[in-house]
C-alpha cells in the first residue's frame, strides 16, 4: 500500500458538467450500486478504490471484474450474504465495498465473516491452498465506528510485538463519514474528493471546481437526478424509506434499553435507601413513577 494519491490515470471520458443540479445521495444502497458496480463504468470503482486503499506500484489496480453481489454459504442452514459491491482485480484480489448506513449489533462479526466467506469459497474440493487469493474489505459507516478522531483506518493481522505482518490474506479498511470534517477547499488528494463526494454530494447542487477526475464527475452525473427514470427514483426512495423504518425501529429500542436502565439504577437506589427526591434528581424519573417502584419493591419484598 502506497500514496492515497495513487490511482490510475483518469480515462478520456469528457464529461459535461451542467449547472444547478440536484444529486441524489451515493449513500442511499441503490444509488451506491449505481455508481460503483457498473461494468460499463468501472473506473469509478478503480479509481475509489485505488485512492481510499493507498495502492501504488505492483498493488495498483488496473482493472476489476465485477461479481454477483450474493455470496451462497456451502454450509446447509448458513446464511446468504447480499454484499454491495464485489470485484476481483487483475490479479485475482477479492475486493468486497460495503455502504453501511445504520449501526448494527455485532458489526465486527459480520465484517469477518464476509470476509472469511470470500475467503474459503475460493476453494474448490481438491484445489491447492496456494491458489487463495487476499480478500480485501472496505466499509463506508455513516456512524463513528472506533473511539479517536481518525475517519480513515485499515486493519491487519500482525504479530502483536514486532508488528510483522505475516498472514496477509485479510484486510479491513474502514472510512467514517462523520469524522470527515473537510471542507471543499481543503481536498488535496483523490481520497479526499472520494468521501467528500460521498458525505456530501447530495447537498450541492453543482459539481466542486476542485474536483477535475473524470471518474468522480462522472460519479456525480451518475447520481444527478435528471438522469434517473421515475421508476429508478421510486426504488431509490422506496430504499430510503426502508433505512429510515430501520432507524426509527433501533431507537425505540434504544429509548426502551435507557428506560429499562433508568428504572434498574432507581430500584437499585431505593433499595439502597436512598431519598425519593434525590433519586429523582439523580435518574431523572418522576416522582409519581418513584413512589409506584417503592409500592413495588415493598409488595414484592425485595
Amino acid at each position: 500500500m502506497g500514496s492515497l494519491d495513487a490511482y490510475p490515470k483518469p480515462y478520456s471520458r469528457v464529461i459535461e458538467v451542467e449547472s444547478d443540479m440536484h444529486f441524489l445521495d451515493p449513500t442511499n444502497d441503490y444509488a451506491f450500486r449505481r455508481v460503483f458496480s457498473d461494468e460499463k463504468k468501472k473506473e469509478i470503482l478503480i479509481s475509489f478504490l485505488n485512492s481510499i486503499l493507498g495502492c501504488a506500484g505492483d498493488e495498483l489496480i488496473i482493472d476489476v471484474k465485477l461479481l454477483d453481489p450474493r455470496r451462497t454459504p456451502r454450509i446447509l442452514g448458513a446464511k446468504e450474504t447480499i454484499l454491495d459491491v464485489r470485484c476481483h482485480d487483475q490479479r485475482g484480489h477479492e475486493y468486497i465495498v460495503e455502504m453501511q448506513v445504520l449501526k448494527q449489533e455485532y458489526f465486527d462479526k459480520r465484517v469477518l465473516y464476509y470476509a472469511s466467506q470470500a475467503y474459503t469459497g475460493q476453494l474448490s474440493e481438491g484445489a491447492s491452498y496456494g491458489t487463495l487469493k487476499p480478500v480485501i474489505f472496505l466499509g463506508i459507516l455513516s456512524f463513528p465506528y472506533r473511539a479517536n478522531a481518525h475517519w480513515l483506518s485499515t486493519h491487519q493481522i500482525v504479530e502483536v510485538e514486532t508488528k510483522e505482518h505475516k498472514l496477509k490474506d485479510f484486510s479491513f479498511t474502514f472510512i467514517e463519514l462523520p469524522k470527515f470534517s473537510k471542507t471543499e477547499q481543503q481536498l488535496t488528494s483523490v481520497a479526499d474528493k472520494w468521501v467528500y463526494f460521498l458525505k456530501h454530494a447530495r447537498d450541492l447542487e453543482a459539481i466542486p471546481e476542485i474536483i477535475y477526475e473524470e471518474a468522480i464527475k462522472e460519479a456525480f452525473q451518475i447520481v444527478n437526478e435528471s438522469g434517473w427514470s421515475k421508476e429508478e427514483l421510486r426504488l431509490y426512495e422506496r430504499r430510503k424509506m426502508d433505512l429510515m423504518d430501520q432507524a426509527a425501529i433501533a431507537e425505540a429500542g434504544l429509548r426502551e434499553a435507557i428506560e429499562k436502565t433508568r428504572t434498574e439504577m432507581a430500584i437499585n437506589l431505593l433499595l439502597e435507601g436512598y431519598d425519593l427526591d434525590l433519586v429523582h434528581r439523580v435518574i431523572k424519573i418522576s416522582l409519581s413513577d418513584l413512589h409506584k417502584l417503592r409500592s413495588e419493591i415493598v409488595n414484592k419484598n425485595y
